[in-house]
């Protein structure tokens, strides 16, 4: 969705050309009006090595960078990283701004191993060093880049990415809702979670959370939705030893257009994460005037404001609380949902394309 987001955002510049390197295309690169470049390097373990040699002691070379791959970034003058990764700009001696997403692993290290760590580590550290400016979506986020990497305050620009543009003043075709319905066999009025099956992401006290809500409200299900990661099969177990299969539903990964229309048809979504710098489901839920019960950690508070239900997500009371207060009282959802679109409304692509380009130093040449 970031990535969405930042596409829908440029493509405001009438005057600067863009350029969108992936290794392959999806419908939303496919429908950008970029020009798009198919990079199909594949390293061995030598040029790996070669690769971790050089972020390690961060020496910007294009040494192990095949010819054919040359080629296609030589008329690049910026390369604009929306995730922490190198290749690339960081070997091309380039200017670049790169998107810190979060220092997840200061907090939580237990949900990843050593060498995903250490490669966190020279990774972020080579790319905060050498890069022109760096992006994060919160103010929470910057004040751990300052304290864990030792970065000029200066270097940092908070930009929150808005909603892709597909959501923004999103109107639902009603001939498509029983569609929607049947495709995905929903029956019942529904809480929406979409998230990947990630530690953090907190599916297993959401689950118990919700077996407190489904002794009350027996009409209403979880509907879960993302792709599966390394806590998918004990949130799978999980939901079976609860004996709550027939009320928790994982969709897996749906298609994108689907979305809208998950999140109207639920009550309200719940955001339980652990660890969170900024949720682009909040945001997304905001411009469908979806109410939000959320956690009350990291940036989360700073992203809704007074606009959510937050709850402790520790603790299993108090987000089943939360639930039921929707759940009992409509008009409180429609409040909510109400002050998360005034809240998201300015919140648009025209002035994210021009803060953008402010940090490129383009902000003179662009025609909104």
């Amino acid at each position: 969705q970031y990535i969405c987001s930042l596409i829908d955002g440029l493509k405001k510049d009438k005057f600067n050309k863009y350029i969108i390197f992936c290794e392959k295309e999806n419908e939303i690169i496919k429908n950008s009006s970029f020009e798009v470049r198919i990079i199909k390097n594949k390293y061995n373990l030598f040029n790996k090595m070669i690769d971790l040699f050089l972020y390690l002691f961060i020496i910007r070379s294009k040494i192990n960078i095949p010819k054919k791959d040359l080629v296609l970034f030589a008329d690049i003058d910026y390369f604009i990283a929306p995730t922490s990764s190198i290749y690339p700009h960081f070997f091309l001696k380039k200017p670049f701004i790169v998107t810190l997403h979060d220092l997840q692993e200061r907090y939580f290290p237990e949900n990843f191993t050593r060498y995903e760590r250490f490669l966190r580590w020279i990774t972020n550290r080579a790319l905060s060093s050498t890069a022109s400016k760096i992006l994060c979506e919160s103010i929470f986020v910057k004040s751990d880049i300052i304290k864990f990497l030792n970065i000029n305050s200066n270097k940092i620009a908070v930009i929150a990415a808005p909603p892709p543009a597909l959501l923004l003043n999103y109107e639902i075709n009603t001939s498509k809702i029983d569609i929607i319905k049947k495709k995905y066999n929903i029956k019942k009025k529904f809480i929406f979670y979409t998230a990947q099956t990630w530690i953090h992401k907190n599916h297993i006290r959401l689950i118990d959370a919700f077996k407190i809500v489904s002794n009350k409200f027996i009409d209403v299900d979880l509907i879960l939705t993302g792709a599966p990661k390394s806590n998918h099969s004990n949130v799978i177990n999980k939901i079976k030893n609860n004996n709550l299969s027939n009320r928790v539903r994982y969709l897996g990964y749906i298609d994108y257009l689907d979305l809208p229309y998950l999140y109207k048809l639920s009550e309200f979504l719940i955001m339980p994460s652990l660890f969170e710098s900024v949720s682009i489901p909040i945001y997304e839920s905001f411009a469908l005037k979806v109410p939000v019960a959320c956690s009350n950690v990291v940036a989360l508070p700073e992203q809704v404001g007074d606009s959510a239900l937050i709850f402790d997500p520790l603790d299993i009371t108090d987000m089943s609380n939360k639930m039921i207060m929707y759940l009992d009282n409509q008009e409180l959802g429609k409040k909510m949902g109400h002050k998360g679109y005034e809240r998201i409304k300015g919140h648009n692509h025209d002035e994210y394309c021009k803060k953008l380009l402010g940090i490129l130093s383009l902000k003179k040449n662009i025609e909104i």
